[in-house]
């Protein structure tokens, strides 16, 4: 599963992220809990949380299942 996931964090969320100035890393994957970080342009920024549920969870689930849940770090 984390193979999966490390292909959609640097073909699909990391370009995605990068467009607007901002980086997201991938912190740990355990069970099907998925932590990540975000800086640059979105660190802090009130819609980081809606970047997770809605671009990030969605791209992760579509690679490895409707199990997966992310939490975002500070």
């Amino acid at each position: 599963m984390r193979e999966q996931i490390e292909v959609v964090f640097r073909d699909v969320l990391a370009p995605l992220f990068a467009k607007e100035g901002g980086t997201i890393e991938l912190v740990s994957v355990r069970d099907n809990l998925v932590q990540v970080r975000l800086s640059g342009a979105y660190r802090g920024c009130p819609s980081s949380a809606f970047m997770v549920s809605g671009f990030v969870l969605p791209a992760l689930r579509q690679a490895v299942g409707t199990t997966v849940r992310v939490e975002l770090l500070a």
